[in-house]
Order: C-alpha cells, then structure tokens, then sequence
C-alpha cells in the first residue's frame, strides 16, 4: 500500500471517527414523564433502540480508534492471519479488517459448520 493510499484511509477513518462521536453525544437515551401508559411504552420502546445503537456506535468508535493508530504501523493492510496484503479496494470499503477476502472466508465458513 502506498502512501496516498494510506491517506485517503486515515482521511475517512477520521471523518468516520467524527461523525460517530457526534452522533452518540446527540443521541437522547432518557425517558422522561410521559401522558399514559401508551406512551411510555413507546417511549421505552425507543429507549431500547437507542441503547442498542449507541451500543454498536461506540463499539465502532473504538474499532475505528483502534484502525487510525494502526495505519501508521508498516503492518497495516497486512492479513493477521496468512500475512498476505489485504487488497486496497477491501480496505477502501471496509478499513477496519484484519482479514484478506480468502482468511475471512475460511473464518466464516468454519462458523457456519459449527452453527450447522
């Protein structure tokens, strides 16, 4: 991977990073007081939601927090598993991977044998 290649990852990890952290400080997890019973159902109901999404943001705050500080190691876009390069449009689409297309194959093909 080349150094303009490198850049433009960083770039959107790092908008990606911003936009992630504005939306879990704007997301409102409160119930307050509600008319009747109805609403506060929905209320929790929306509650529970959003509990689960700020939930997966920040899991994806630190994914992408974790990412940026491996971009700059000579590492990054190495397989972790066969130690081949992880091709720049897989990293382009998804820049948090550890995994080249064929690892992450195998990886899911032997959950799915264990689910099975």
């Amino acid at each position: 991977m080349n150094s303009s290649q490198r850049s433009l990852i960083k770039k959107y990890l790092e908008e990606k990073l911003a936009e992630l952290l504005e939306r879990t400080q704007s997301r409102n997890t409160a119930v307050e007081s509600c008319a009747d019973d109805n609403e506060y159902a929905s209320r929790i109901t929306e509650q529970k939601i959003n509990l689960a999404l700020h939930s997966r943001e920040t899991e994806l705050i630190k994914e992408t927090e974790e990412t940026l500080k491996r971009v700059e190691h000579y590492d990054f876009g190495i397989c972790e598993e066969c130690s081949e390069s992880i091709g720049f449009a897989r990293l382009k689409a998804n820049p948090t991977t550890c995994l080249c297309v064929s690892c992450q194959s195998r990886m899911e093909e032997a959950q799915l044998g264990r689910v099975g």
